[in-house]
C-alpha cells in the first residue's frame, strides 16, 4: 500500500476521535441521535482544527446503513465510498476553485432537485464558502432557503465576517476553536506510539507550539522531524529545533539576559549569531514575543501549567528571568518587540530594523516611567507655586521691583487701565508654569502683574498702531503661554486692522471653525492687547462678507456662559488643566 502522510493517515474515524471540539462533536452527535436535523450548517474556524473532518463524517453518519446514527458503521457501502470521497450523493465542492455564479447553478442548483443514487440524503460540503462571489451566494440563496427534503448543505470556512448576513441567518452556525498545547502533545504521543517512533515530551511540546493552534499543522511538523530525525533514536528538542528552523529557549533567555543588563553589544552578537546559522529573524522576533509573554503570565500567576504550555525543563529559567523586570516593563518590551515584528513583515532586508529596535530595548531601564513623572509633578502642584524671578525694565526682577514701576508712552487716544484682569508672565523667553489657582484671590495684584502690563516690548521697533505686528506679537504670545492651537488657529486671520479701541480680525469664509476658536478665547486675547498696546481694548472677529458685531452687541447668551463656568469648575476638568496644561476649546452643551 502506498505510504499515507500523517495527517491524512490519522484522520479521525468517529467523533469521539476529533480533538479540542467538543461542544461541536456533542451538538452534532445529539442532534443525529434525536433526528433533530437541519438543512444547512456552518463549520467556521481556523485552519487545520478539524471543519472537513467533521463535515465527512456527519456526512457518513447521516447516510450510513444503521443510521443516521453518531457512530457510523464505517464498513457499508455509503460509509466506504464517503470515506474514500467516492460517493455519488455526497459531493465536496473547493468554493475557491467554483467562484462563479455558473458554477453554482451547474453543480448545485441544476442538480438539488433530482433525487438521490442511493443514500438517504444527498449532502453537499462546501469548502471555503467565503471565496464565492455575491452573484453566487445571491443564487444559492433561494436553494439554501427552502432545499428539498432529502438535501443537507454543510459549509465551512476560515473567514466567517466575509458571509453575507443572508447567508448566516440560514444556517445553524458552529464555530471551532484552535486545539491547546497540551491536547496537540497528547494527540501527538498517540501517533509517535503507534508508529513506534521514540521522542521526548518536550519535544512534542515544541511540536505542538509550532503547530499554533492547528492540530493539522503539527502533524505535518511531527512528520517532517521525522523525516529530518529518523526513528532509530529518541528525538529531542534540538532535533525538534533543527527540524523546523526554531530559535529555542537558549538564544531567547541569552537576548532576555542582555536585555537585562542593557548590554546592547550582547544583543547585536546575538543577532549575528542567528544572522550566520541562517534563522529566520522574523520567526525570532515571533518567539521572543512568546518567551516575553511567559514571562509575564510566570510573574502574574506562578508557573501555571495551562497557562505556562512549556518543558519542564524551561519553567526554572523563566521563573527566573521574569523577576528580571516589573509587569509595566514586561508590557512595554512586548508592545515594542510587537510593533518591531510588524515593521519586518515588509522590510526586504530585516537585519537592522531588528538590531536598532533590540537595542532601543536595552534603554528602556534609562527611561523613567511615565506613572513616576506624573506623580513628581503631582507632588510639585501640591506643594504649590515657587515665586518666579519676572525681569523689570530696568533689569530688576520682581522681588527688587523700583517702587515705581516705568510706565509706558500710549498712543494719543489710549486709556490706562486701573488694573489688570489676568496675571501673566513677563518672560517673552520663558513662559510661566500654569498652576491651579489659590483658593482665595489676593488682595492685590501680585508684583509680576503691574509688571506685564506696564512693561514696553522687549524690541523697541514694535509699533502698537501697526495691526500686522499686533497679530503678530499675539500669535508669539499665545504660543508661548501654552496656547499653539490658538495661535495655529489666528494663522487663518485674512486681515487685521484698528478701528478706534477695537481691533477687528477678519477670516475667510473658508475658516469658520478657526473664528469661532479664537471668538471663545477672546478674554485671553484681549489681556494680551491690553499688555501690548497699555490701553483697554475690545477684540472683535468676522468672517469675510459679515458685518462686525457693534459695540454695544452683548456677550454670549448666559445659558453657555454659565455651562462654560460650569465646567471650567469640575474636579476632573481641574485636574486635567493643572497636570498636562490644557485648555478648555469647546462645550457641546446637552440636548
Amino acid at each position: 500500500m502506498a505510504y499515507q502522510v500523517i495527517a491524512r493517515k490519522w484522520r479521525p474515524q468517529q467523533f469521539e476521535d476529533v480533538v479540542g471540539q467538543a461542544a461541536i462533536t456533542r451538538a452534532l452527535s445529539n442532534a443525529l441521535r434525536t433526528g433533530r436535523l437541519h438543512h444547512a450548517y456552518l463549520f467556521a474556524g481556523p485552519r487545520g482544527v478539524g471543519k472537513t473532518t467533521c463535515a465527512r463524517l456527519f456526512a457518513r453518519a447521516l447516510n450510513c446503513a444503521e443510521g443516521p446514527t453518531p457512530t457510523p458503521c464505517g464498513v457499508c457501502p455509503s460509509c466506504q465510498e464517503t470515506l474514500t470521497g467516492n460517493s455519488l450523493d455526497v459531493l465536496e465542492i473547493d468554493a475557491a476553485s467554483h467562484t462563479g455564479v455558473d458554477n453554482i447553478r451547474e453543480v448545485i442548483i441544476a442538480t438539488v432537485g433530482n433525487r438521490t443514487a442511493r443514500d438517504r440524503y444527498k449532502v453537499f460540503i462546501i469548502d471555503e464558502v467565503h471565496m464565492l462571489s455575491t452573484s453566487s451566494f445571491n443564487a444559492l440563496l433561494k436553494t439554501l432557503e427552502e432545499p428539498p427534503s432529502h438535501v443537507v448543505f454543510i459549509m465551512a470556512t476560515t473567514e466567517l465576517h466575509k458571509l453575507p448576513e443572508t447567508i448566516l441567518s440560514r444556517c445553524q452556525v458552529y464555530e471551532f476553536r484552535t486545539v491547546g498545547v497540551d491536547v496537540i502533545a497528547d494527540r501527538l504521543r498517540q501517533i509517535a506510539e503507534a508508529e513506534q517512533v521514540p521522542i521526548s515530551r518536550a519535544a512534542l511540546v515544541q511540536i505542538a507550539q509550532a503547530g499554533r493552534g492547528s492540530l493539522r499543522d503539527a502533524q505535518s511538523a511531527l512528520e517532517q522531524v521525522l523525516a529530518f530525525a529518523g526513528t532509530s533514536t529518541e528525538i529531542d528538542e534540538a532535533a525538534v529545533r533543527d527540524a523546523l528552523g526554531l530559535i529555542g529557549i537558549g538564544w531567547l533567555s541569552e537576548v532576555v539576559e542582555a536585555l537585562h543588563r542593557s548590554d546592547a553589544a550582547a544583543v547585536l552578537m546575538e543577532v549575528e549569531r542567528l544572522v550566520r546559522t541562517g534563522h529566520d529573524l522574523r520567526q525570532f522576533l515571533r518567539e521572543l514575543m512568546t518567551y516575553l509573554r511567559h514571562l509575564l503570565v510566570a510573574q502574574l500567576v506562578g508557573a501555571d501549567r495551562e497557562l505556562l504550555p512549556v518543558a519542564d525543563s524551561e519553567v526554572a529559567i523563566i521563573k527566573k528571568q521574569s523577576r528580571y523586570f516589573t509587569v509595566a516593563e514586561l508590557i512595554r518590551l512586548f508592545s515594542l518587540v510587537a510593533d518591531l515584528e510588524m515593521q519586518v513583515r515588509a522590510a526586504e532586508d530585516p537585519r537592522p530594523l531588528v538590531e536598532v529596535g533590540l537595542v532601543k530595548l536595552t534603554q528602556l531601564g534609562h527611561l523613567k516611567p511615565l506613572e513616576d513623572i506624573l506623580a513628581r509633578l503631582d507632588a510639585l502642584l501640591t506643594e504649590g507655586p515657587r515665586p518666579l524671578p519676572v525681569s523689570s525694565p530696568g533689569g530688576t526682577t520682581a522681588g527688587k521691583r523700583p517702587a515705581t514701576p516705568v510706565k509706558p508712552t500710549p498712543p494719543p487716544s489710549a486709556t490706562r487701565p486701573e488694573r489688570p484682569t489676568r496675571a501673566e508672565s513677563g518672560s517673552p523667553d520663558r513662559p510661566p508654569l500654569r498652576l491651579a489657582p489659590p483658593p482665595e484671590p489676593p488682595p492685590e495684584p501680585p508684583p509680576d502683574v503691574t509688571l506685564l502690563a506696564a512693561a514696553p516690548p522687549a524690541d523697541d521697533s514694535f509699533d502698537p498702531t501697526n495691526a500686522t505686528e499686533v497679530l503678530d506679537r499675539i500669535r508669539q504670545r499665545a504660543d508661548e503661554q501654552g496656547k499653539p492651537f490658538l495661535a495655529t488657529q489666528l494663522e487663518k486671520v485674512q486681515s487685521a486692522r484698528w478701528n478706534g479701541d477695537r481691533f477687528e480680525l477678519t477670516f475667510g469664509p473658508e475658516a469658520r471653525s478657526q473664528e469661532a476658536s479664537v471668538r471663545e478665547a477672546r478674554a485671553f486675547l484681549q489681556e494680551v492687547l491690553q499688555a501690548l498696546t497699555g490701553r483697554q481694548v475690545s477684540l472683535v472677529t468676522r468672517l469675510e462678507g459679515r458685518q462686525p458685531p457693534a459695540a454695544s452687541e452683548p456677550e454670549p447668551d448666559r445659558r453657555e456662559k454659565l455651562l462654560r463656568a460650569e465646567v471650567e469648575r469640575h474636579p476632573a476638568v481641574k485636574n486635567l488643566q493643572r497636570l498636562f496644561g490644557a485648555e478648555l476649546f469647546d462645550i457641546d452643551p446637552p440636548e
